[in-house]
């Protein structure tokens, strides 16, 4: 795998970890696993009244059951009631197959000392069983032991250098309408951007290397604009992103993860062929290039 297609997938799986709650994320973590566990990964799934007995994936081999947790908004009063639930439920039916429990999680930023106590206690009141958890960093690491193929079916397939090479009008006109239709303020405000940019906002290198992707072909953005029949389009797809970044700005969003808002904002959440997020990241790198969008100057950086 060559060094962009990493960074792009790496940006495309931070982007759907963050992204998906609920059955989506579980569905998400069962992919992964069963792509890296084919014939050995069981998933399962509710059936009937009895659901799934507190079985969200069994991994044979290893006898590893897993418990899937992904709220839209992670409170450690029902993360402790879910772990507990969750845990003494499966025992009465799954006990005698499992030797670790694995409580996967979305939570970024950690979690809370009363749900790590909790975890810690049921792991001591119970010595014959391993109580773990799985967070981003682990599901991280077993999405990129997967084989290229594999994580380009699950992340989606890379744009190649073929595909910048061929990029055209067309591609940025599908993008460029899409970003036009959102409401945005009126009176543009344009500013030549300093290359420094990327180190005042602290983005990681693999989303500067997505943006130093889209810069081969942003010239066309440019063109686009200066072309267009209506000369007021360029500066409303300005302030289309300018309002976006201003609420993301506003919701205490990382920087990493505003570029990949910017993404879905521009290219829509059901991601298309390689051609057209090729043409995503040209608009995305013009106007990171070319406009006010993230920030400009020491003074603004971002923590």
């Amino acid at each position: 795998m060559d060094q962009f297609r990493r960074h792009y997938y790496e940006v495309v799986f931070e982007g759907d970890f963050n992204k998906k709650k609920g059955t989506a994320f579980q569905d998400f973590f069962s992919e992964i696993m069963g792509k890296g566990y084919p014939g050995d990964f069981i998933r399962t799934r509710p059936w009937g009244r009895s659901g799934d007995r507190k079985n969200d994936g069994y991994l044979k081999s290893q006898r590893i059951l897993f418990q899937v947790y992904a709220p839209n908004e992670m409170t450690e009063r029902k993360a402790i009631t879910k772990v507990e639930e969750d845990f003494h439920g499966a025992l009465p039916y799954w006990e005698a197959f499992f030797d670790t429990w694995v409580f996967v999680h979305n939570s970024r930023d950690g979690l809370g000392p009363g749900l790590v106590k909790k975890l810690l206690e049921l792991d001591r009141d119970h010595p014959e069983i391993n109580v773990e958890t799985w967070d981003f960093d682990v599901l991280r690491k077993e999405c990129f032991r997967l084989s290229e193929e594999d994580i380009a079916a699950l992340l989606r397939l890379a744009p190649s250098q073929r595909d910048f090479l061929n990029l055209g009008f067309e591609d940025l006109k599908i993008v460029l309408k899409t970003i036009a239709r959102q409401p945005a303020p009126k009176e543009p405000d344009l500013s030549q951007v300093p290359q420094d940019k990327i180190d005042i906002n602290r983005l990681s290198e693999n989303t500067a290397s997505l943006i130093q992707a889209g810069r081969t072909k942003s010239t066309l953005v440019g063109d686009f604009f200066d072309g267009w029949p209506d000369p007021q389009f360029g500066d409303e797809v300005v302030q289309a992103f300018k309002a976006k970044y201003e609420d993301l700005r506003a919701a205490e969003t990382p920087p990493d993860r505003i570029f990949q808002e910017f993404q879905m904002f521009a290219g829509g959440e059901i991601r298309q062929d390689t051609g057209h997020e090729a043409a995503v990241l040209a608009v995305l790198a013009y106007l990171f290039d070319h406009c006010d969008i993230f920030e400009d100057s020491v003074e603004g950086d971002q923590q």
